[in-house]
């Protein structure tokens, strides 16, 4: 048997929410009922993280090879989440020095570029909004 992550997160969440809370009070009871909110955001996250990291990373690489910069790596070729994330973080870390480069110049084409780069960042946010997250 493979459990699958967010069908069994939800299951344990509604649990808590339906058996154990039920019979608790004050701190505990406001422990458990967040604890049953992580357990949907986890489920959420672990469903949408590497399409998410994905989509990310192809953005920021355009917006790189856009600015005339050679991402550091070309694609995305290991699909675990560990390896995207780091591609994330490096790839990140190069639009962070482009985008520094950019604030330097003033040209049209430097601010059209540092606009498109706030426009993905904003995006990223988007994207990492859990939908349930009421805090």
């Amino acid at each position: 048997m493979r459990p699958f992550v967010p069908v069994a997160a939800a299951a344990l969440a509604e649990r808590l929410r339906s058996e154990i809370l039920p019979e608790l009070t004050g701190f505990r009871a406001g422990n458990v009922a967040m604890t049953a909110a992580m357990f949907d955001m986890i489920g959420e996250e672990w469903d949408r993280a590497a399409a998410r990291l994905f989509e990310e990373n192809a953005a920021i690489r355009a917006l790189l090879l856009r600015g005339g910069v050679r991402p550091p790596q070309d694609q995305d070729d290991d699909l675990r989440i560990s390896a995207l994330d780091a591609n994330n973080d490096a790839l990140r870390q190069a639009l962070i020095t482009l985008h520094a480069a950019l604030e330097q110049r003033d040209d049209a084409g430097a601010r059209a570029l540092e606009d498109a780069i706030w426009d993905e960042l904003r995006r990223s946010v988007e994207r990492r909004t859990i939908s349930s997250a009421n805090f």
